[in-house]
């Protein structure tokens, strides 16, 4: 009997230490998940004002300077008819100061941000399901 106490204790613990972990490893995808704040990417493709870019899906980050304060657009001009999209801009702090999804696979969008200081924006052109694409999209970025 007293085996069996130690083992349905030892069960006991187990549970608790699992739902710990799992309580743990939840608070983390939340905090991953949530859009306010990214890990800002070290191979991002620098690129120009009003330069037109092409990439592939599933996506890329890319970064743009700004010299004075302005509101940034991003025009996706092409973009794959199997692609859902997904355009973020973030500052150079991590902080996402705008992010839009498209509703339906092939639609075009425009996303914008204010930059209110001098400096690198990141933006984030990204296919939603993850899909690898055979054809490109195409984007620019301007300041208004």
């Amino acid at each position: 009997m007293k085996f069996m106490i130690n083992a349905e204790r030892c069960v006991c613990e187990d549970v608790f230490a699992m739902r710990i972990e799992l309580l743990v490893f939840g608070i983390c995808l939340i905090w991953l998940a949530s859009p306010g704040f990214a890990t800002l990417p070290s191979d991002a493709q620098i690129i120009g004002l009003d330069e037109s870019v092409m990439g592939y899906a599933p996506g890329a980050y890319y970064k743009v300077e700004i010299t004075t304060p302005a509101t940034l657009q991003v025009i996706l001009e092409e973009v794959p008819a199997q692609m859902q999209t997904r355009i973020a801009i973030i500052n150079e702090e991590g902080t996402w100061l705008a992010s839009e999804d498209t509703t339906s696979p092939g639609e075009k969008m425009m996303v914008e941000a204010n930059a209110d200081a001098p400096g690198w924006y990141y933006i984030a052109i990204l296919e939603l399901n993850g899909k690898t694409l055979a054809d490109p999209y195409s984007f620019r970025v301007v300041t208004m």
